[in-house]
Parts: structure tokens; C-alpha cells; sequence
């Protein structure tokens, strides 16, 4: 590597060091971009000394969710970072590029992680029931079809829910379960819509498609439903916790 730093990073006017560019780096890295530099001070953090680095991979190849955009895909593009933990460009290069290659390699693991889960996802199995159905003969098949497309679809639908398409069935959980029946019971009062009548459906849906995934899973069983307590307020009595099945 080069031993000399561009005079305007002495000077404090240059915040950044490409590693190849500015520091000569010769070997492999992970990203022509990675880079080294000064942390800007902000209000919300504490300003160090420390150098960090910092990479922003190719669209194509960034394994993290949404490509790293922010706001669930519609946001910036932010770049992996880390910290050098040294005040000197040159160690810092040297951290730096085997700290990047440590991320990436996690990264990827992640994604076939993710990827592995995906593919035995409770979604999967809904795609998979769904075209069953559609061939089945039954009256109102049309309106049965729409029914059932809005409790995997609609505005709370089982689909919108990450344990439904990042989670391989068999880690489904009871919890997963109450969290989602708190949010149906939370939109059938705001919409005026039975609550019994709702859940019902969405549980009998469920119970569907982990009879579905029993052909991948034959020892598979449906995690159990939550009961949820409400509290039923009697004329003439205090509140009386009841049951809400």
C-alpha cells in the first residue's frame, strides 16, 4: 500500500478514503466503494475519533432485504458500515476490509436463511391450497373464492403478516396467533364487523393450509389459538373479565 495520505484528509477538508484509490490497497475486497471514513457528529449521536468503513454493494448482489432500502423497500439505498475501532488510516484499512468481508459473508447467510424459510412458508401453501380450491365445485364459487382471497389479501390479511411469508411453517407460534387476532379484533371494532364471525374465518383458513403443508410435514399440527380475555362490563357491576374465544 501507498504510505501517503491526500493532503487534503490532513487538513481535515476530505472525510472519506477509498481504499484502493486513496490508500492503495492491492488485495481482494468486497466492493470497489469501500471506503473509510470520519464520523459526522449529530445530535442524536456521540461523536468519535474512531474511523469507520463503508461499502454499497451492486443492486443485483445486495443480499439484504429490500436491496438495504429503507421504508420497506420505497426509501434510500443505505450502504453497509462498520467501525475500524482506530484513529489510523492504515490500520483502519486493514480492519476494514476484513471486517466488510465478515458482513458480507453473513449477510449471505442471512439471505439463504431467509430463503430456505420462504420456501416452506405458510404463503407457499396457500398458493398451493388456493389452486386446489379453485377447482373444487361448489355453489357461489365466485363469492367462496373472493372470501377466501380477502382473508389471505385484504386489509389485515393473514398474507400481510411476516410470520406468513418469512417463516417456515413449522416455527409458527401460538404468539404469532394472538398478535394477529389483537389486530383482527382492533379492525372488526373500528369497522363495526362480528369478531367471533371474523376470527372464526380467519382460523378455519389457517387450519386449512397446515393441513395442506401436512404433505411436506406429515407430523405437523397447527399451533393452538390464544384465548383472549376481554372484559365484559355488567349493568350495575364493575368490569368482569370474560372470555373471547
Amino acid at each position: 500500500m501507498s504510505r501517503s495520505l491526500p493532503q487534503n484528509w490532513i487538513d481535515g477538508t476530505l472525510h472519506s478514503l477509498n481504499v484502493v484509490r486513496d490508500l492503495g490497497w492491492a488485495g481482494a475486497i468486497v466492493h470497489p466503494s469501500l471506503s473509510v471514513f470520519r464520523q459526522k457528529p449529530s445530535a442524536k449521536s456521540r461523536k468519535t475519533k474512531n474511523l469507520q468503513w463503508r461499502f454499497l454493494p451492486e443492486k443485483a448482489d445486495d443480499p439484504r432485504l429490500f436491496k438495504g432500502r429503507t421504508n420497506r423497500g420505497q426509501g434510500k439505498r443505505l450502504s453497509i458500515e462498520g467501525t475500524c475501532g482506530t484513529t489510523d488510516p492504515w490500520e483502519a484499512v486493514t480492519i476494514a476490509v476484513a471486517a466488510s468481508q465478515e458482513r458480507w459473508r453473513t449477510l449471505h447467510q442471512q439471505l439463504e436463511q431467509l430463503q430456505r424459510e420462504q420456501s416452506q412458508a405458510l404463503s407457499v401453501y396457500w398458493e398451493r391450497w388456493y389452486a386446489h380450491a379453485e377447482q373444487q365445485p361448489r355453489s357461489n364459487r365466485n363469492r367462496w373464492l373472493s372470501d377466501k382471497r380477502n382473508l389471505w389479501n385484504g386489509a389485515i390479511g393473514i398474507g400481510l403478516q411476516p410470520w406468513a411469508t418469512t417463516k417456515t411453517i413449522e416455527r409458527i407460534s401460538s404468539n404469532d396467533f394472538l398478535e394477529f387476532l389483537l389486530i383482527v379484533r382492533k379492525h372488526c371494532a373500528a369497522q363495526g364487523l362480528s369478531v367471533d364471525d371474523t376470527r372464526r374465518q380467519y382460523k378455519v383458513l389457517i387450519r386449512h393450509l397446515f393441513m395442506e403443508a401436512r404433505a411436506d410435514f406429515p407430523a405437523l399440527t397447527c399451533p393452538e389459538f390464544p384465548v383472549i380475555k376481554k372484559h365484559a362490563r355488567k349493568s350495575g357491576t364493575s368490569d368482569q373479565p370474560s372470555e373471547d374465544a
